[in-house]
């Protein structure tokens, strides 16, 4: 947008009585921007002279909000509107009134010609990210829990959530996997807008969830032949995957007899049943024993280089940094970073090495700082000393990196 169109970009602005931030033409809101109110209500999205028109999102001062499409200001196309008790309406609207829900027999056609994103789910194969993530927001009522954050990730990729518990990880992968509703901003998996009922990218999608949701009453073999048929998935070898996740030995017994560790795995097992495009894992190794997560790791790192964008929440710091191609800190709803573990730790860590001699009959150590011109020599007369016990690289931890840029610690 240029000047003369009478455009200016991320204006900030007091207007009717709140704050308008965004894109703007003749000193009205046009374009993307959002706009709040003291009272909590307000809108984000696209405008249009001064009123929602387009894709966006309403917060209502009751705490109800409507996510969907916009004509002149008003609620008109698709949407789903969730009042303050959590209930919905899912379906079209015209002129701010429902007109009625999506699986009505006389509006299939009208949603399939109007409104059905028909792009198949495979994007990622010509260089597009498999999941891209715009400016998404959430709130428990008053609690702003996600701010306006941003990411994407590649096919093949790994991005590792690091964070405290209660920093937003959690909720963001909700939202992203259609537990929670999106109410700001924008979100695509496979280039297809999340936030509706898609079979299609259903399909092609794995998730693990801090609640374990299996069927206690079947067996590990039933839950996954179950899972895999509600994928239309046919002669799947369920004893494989369980094999993978070392549950083969309890294969036939009823779920409600294992133990936390092992309903974690079968989770896992489940996730990976549909051979998915991406992957959502949400505290993947939680309560595992050292040596089972190490294989759930292994695996995860496999499904990777099998071509699966994964997003990883974890507050486990060593984790994060075996697995992640790259790592977003997440603290109190916001990324303070985002980049590959090894830049961190260059960007804001020191380079020195802890050499350890014995002197007198005492074990002396030194850190010597890699820096500077000296520091070439001075390490080379020390591995020349006859005294030298051990030389040992020292960086900065992804948990001390944390600490630095954030005041806490990632078990807080």
């Amino acid at each position: 947008m240029t000047e003369e169109q009478g455009f200016s970009e991320k204006s900030s602005i007091g207007w009717l009585g709140g704050k308008y931030k965004g894109e703007m033409k003749d000193n009205l809101p046009h374009g993307s921007g959002k706009f709040l109110l003291p009272s909590g209500a307000g809108y984000s999205g696209e405008w249009q002279m001064g009123r929602p028109h387009g894709s966006g999102t309403m917060r209502y001062a009751d705490g109800a909000f409507y996510r969907g499409d916009f004509y002149n200001g008003k609620p008109h196309g698709y949407g789903i509107y969730s009042s303050p008790d959590g209930r919905k309406k899912t379906g079209f609207w015209k002129n701010g009134q429902f007109a009625g829900a999506v699986d009505e027999p006389d509006r299939t056609a009208e949603k399939s010609a109007h409104y059905a994103d028909k792009r198949p789910a495979t994007a990622g194969q010509h260089g597009e990210p498999a999941i891209d993530v715009q400016n998404i927001s959430y709130w428990y009522n008053n609690l702003q829990a996600v701010k306006e954050i941003s990411f994407q990730v590649n096919p093949g990729e790994i991005l590792g959530f690091l964070g405290p518990n209660g920093a937003g990880k959690s909720t963001t992968i909700k939202v992203l996997t259609g537990q929670l509703a999106l109410q700001e901003g924008r979100a695509q998996i496979l280039g297809r807008d999340i936030g509706r009922e898609d079979p299609v990218l259903q399909a092609q999608i794995g998730v693990t969830f801090e609640e374990k949701n299996l069927y206690l009453e079947m067996t590990a073999l039933e839950n996954l032949d179950f899972f895999a048929s509600l994928f239309g998935l046919r002669h799947v070898d369920t004893m494989a995957a369980l094999r993978r996740v070392g549950l083969a030995d309890r294969a036939r017994d009823r779920v409600s007899g294992y133990s936390k560790g092992m309903r974690q795995r079968l989770m896992i097992a489940r996730a990976f049943i549909n051979r998915p495009k991406v992957l959502f894992l949400d505290e993947p190794t939680d309560g595992l024993d050292p040596v089972t997560a190490a294989e759930i790791r292994k695996t995860i790192k496999e499904e990777a280089k099998r071509g699966a964008a994964v997003l990883l929440t974890t507050h486990n710091m060593f984790e994060a940094d075996e697995l992640s191609d790259r790592v977003a800190f997440i603290n109190e709803g916001e990324i303070v970073a985002l980049d590959t573990a090894e830049d961190l730790k260059l960007k804001y860590g020191k380079r020195s090495v802890l050499v350890r001699l014995r002197e007198g009959g005492k074990v002396r150590e030194i850190n010597l700082p890699l820096e500077g011109g000296k520091a070439s020599a001075r390490l080379s007369e020390l591995a020349a000393s006859p005294n030298l016990l051990t030389i040992h690289t020292e960086e900065a931890t992804l948990e001390a990196i944390f600490i630095r840029l954030t005041g806490r610690g990632l078990a807080g």
